[in-house]
Parts: structure tokens; C-alpha cells; sequence
């Protein structure tokens, strides 16, 4: 059976960051977590996750909320 390996803190503190930049964009856009998840497909738990930093999404995550914000995916990073 696989262990599941720890992440480094300076990758936890990243997933954050990401997370902040992601809800602060969305709050700008006066978006709903509700509306922007909807948007995208993606749950809305899933999205509060994420801007939490308790969930590191994928690259095609980023791409996916980056095209409901409307942004390109480096301006999440």
C-alpha cells in the first residue's frame, strides 16, 4: 500500500496564495462562489477548497476557474 507523502510547507503556502488570488479575483468580480463554480462545472465545495488552500487543483483546475474569472492562469500564481 502507498503512504501518502507530506508536502512541504513552502508548496502549502503556495496552494494558499493561489487560493487567496483566486477568491479576491472572484470577490472583485462580485461573483458568488456559488455562481463561479456553476460556471465552470465544478462543485461549489470543491472551489471553496481551493481559495481555503486545503486543496491543491490541478493545472487544468487553474485553467478552468481562470476561464470563469477571466484571466489567464498566471495571474493565479
Amino acid at each position: 500500500m502507498r503512504r501518502k507523502r507530506e508536502v512541504p510547507e513552502y508548496i502549502r503556502e503556495n496552494i494558499k496564495k493561489i487560493g487567496l488570488k483566486i477568491n479576491k479575483m472572484r470577490l472583485a468580480k462580485k461573483l458568488s462562489r456559488e455562481k463561479l463554480a456553476y460556471s465552470i462545472g465544478m462543485a461549489k465545495s470543491y472551489l471553496g477548497y481551493i481559495e481555503k488552500g486545503q486543496s491543491n487543483p490541478t493545472i487544468e483546475t487553474l485553467y478552468l476557474i481562470a476561464g470563469g474569472l477571466e484571466c489567464e492562469v498566471k495571474d493565479l500564481l
